[in-house]
């Protein structure tokens, strides 16, 4: 007597590895390490102008600067440049900082305990393609946000609204592509 063991009909297991090999690989081809995060292939360098400082908060323009400098190429896939070399140039304003009280612990009697304060930090920013004299992206309202607890400096607030500002530009520019 001979068991005969029948295989329902569809795909068998090599067909699905070499299926996953082919999409892994034909994948590969849209998304090279060239070009720039989804930027036109013929923008692969940036000059990023320091933003004008609107506010009375001093230094604000270096760490954002900073922060720009060190994140956007990267995460643009592309490199920094001198202004009179590059494809495309970034430029902006700083036009507010506010440092409000988050929130609030309600006491009996006395006035309310504050739990945390944040940080707000707004910019207007221009993307412009220097090749084609045209503006790639524009906002002229981007507020990044921190928070801080009293006992630590507003300092961490900052920081972490700059930091949020970078990701809300990098999104951005991205975004139109």
């Amino acid at each position: 007597m001979s068991i005969r063991i029948r295989r329902k009909p569809g795909f068998r297991r090599a067909d699905v590895m070499l299926a996953v090999l082919a999409v892994v690989a034909l994948g590969g081809c849209n998304y090279g390490f060239r070009g720039g995060g989804g930027f036109p292939p013929d923008i692969r360098t940036i000059y990023i102008a320091p933003f004008d400082n609107q506010t009375a908060q001093f230094d604000l323009e270096r760490q954002l600067y900073d922060q720009l400098s060190s994140n956007l190429p990267k995460q643009l896939g592309i490199r920094t440049a001198p202004q009179d070399g590059a494809d495309a140039i970034l430029t902006g304003r700083i036009t507010r900082y506010d440092d409000v009280q988050g929130n609030y612990k309600a006491q009996t009697g006395q006035n309310p305990q504050v739990l945390t304060n944040e940080i707000q930090i707004s910019i207007s920013a221009q993307l412009v393609d220097v090749k084609r004299n045209l503006i790639i992206w524009e906002t002229n309202g981007l507020t990044g946000r921190g928070s801080y607890k009293p006992a630590e400096s507003d300092q961490v607030g900052q920081t972490e609204a700059v930091k949020n500002l970078v990701e809300q530009v990098i999104d951005g520019a991205q975004s139109q592509w």
